[in-house]
């Protein structure tokens, strides 16, 4: 097995009370097929990105909590000349840090669609 950055998502069924299922996805696999959740009957409860730092021991991976995903949006490639224009899916940390994972060229700029955002905590809703 490969180390890699993994996307850790609790899923259910819609309208569904039933617990929710873990999955592990590889993060750059998986990036570009997290469209099929906006109209599917499975929906996204709560997401984590698990990095796996490159085969180092298990101590050292680190689980970060999401507070959002966004699937569509575009950005300039970092690398090169800069002109590219991606579709990408970006991945924002508790902590405020983004990932993008490209996975098409784009034709024109887009703010992409917010699959899933972190509800607030209910100590700090209660404030």
């Amino acid at each position: 097995m490969l180390p890699r950055d993994v996307l850790i998502v609790r899923v259910s069924r819609a309208r569904s009370r039933a617990v929710p299922t873990i999955v592990m996805l590889d993060l750059r696999e998986t990036a570009a097929t997290l469209e099929q959740f906006f109209e599917g009957e499975v929906v996204l409860r709560d997401a984590a990105i698990l990095s796996t730092k490159l085969a180092r021991e298990v101590k050292q991976w680190t689980l970060e909590p999401l507070s959002e995903i966004r699937v569509g949006v575009t950005e300039y490639e970092h690398r090169g000349t800069g002109k590219l224009l991606l579709t990408v899916t970006r991945f924002t940390t508790a902590a405020g840090r983004t990932l993008s994972v490209p996975y098409a060229m784009a034709a024109k700029p887009a703010r992409g669609r917010q699959l899933w955002r972190a509800k607030a905590p209910a100590a700090a809703a209660r404030c």
